[in-house]
C-alpha cells in the first residue's frame, strides 16, 4: 500500500482529473470509486479507488485533480500536503520496525562473535529490505 504513494512523492506520477462515481461511509471508513483521466487524455482508468477525497467533494460527478502511478495503477490519489507523505513514510517505518524485530528476536544481536553478529543482523535486515524493493519495483 505504500509503494504507490512513495513513487508519487518521488515524482513518478501521471497527473490528471478523477470524476467521483460513488462514495460510501464517512471519515476513516470512507471509500470512493471514480474514473481517472490522465492529462492530455493519455489514458483512462475506470473504477479506480480514489484516495484523499474531501468530505465536501463526495458527490457523484465531482471532478478533483489527482495523480496515478500509471495506467495499471488501481488508486487515484487526490490528497495533497502531509497526507501524501504519511502514506509511504508510515509503511516504511513499519518495515524498518519489522526488520529490527527480526534482528532482535531471532537472537542475531546477541551472538558473541562480532563478525557473526554483523552477518546475522545484516541478513535479518536484508530480508524486509529486499521485499520492500520488490514492491517498489512492482509499483513502478
Amino acid at each position: 500500500m505504500s509503494a504507490g504513494p512513495f513513487w508519487l512523492a518521488a515524482g513518478h506520477a501521471s497527473p490528471g482529473t478523477v470524476v467521483i462515481a460513488r462514495c460510501t461511509g464517512d471519515g476513516l471508513t470512507q471509500r470512493c470509486r471514480g474514473i481517472f483521466v490522465a492529462r492530455n487524455e493519455r489514458f483512462f482508468a475506470h473504477g479506480v479507488r480514489v484516495s484523499g477525497v474531501p468530505a465536501a467533494a463526495r458527490a457523484t460527478g465531482t471532478r478533483l485533480p489527482a495523480r496515478m502511478t500509471g495506467p495499471t495503477g488501481g488508486t487515484a490519489y487526490a490528497d495533497t500536503g502531509v497526507e501524501q507523505h504519511l502514506r509511504w513514510v508510515l509503511g516504511l517505518l513499519l518495515v524498518l520496525a519489522c526488520a529490527a524485530g527480526i534482528a532482535r528476536f531471532t537472537g542475531s544481536t546477541r551472538l558473541p562473535d562480532p563478525r557473526h553478529r554483523r552477518w546475522a543482523v545484516t541478513t535479518a535486515l536484508a530480508g524486509p529490505s529486499l521485499i520492500t524493493l520488490g514492491f517498489l519495483a512492482a509499483a513502478w
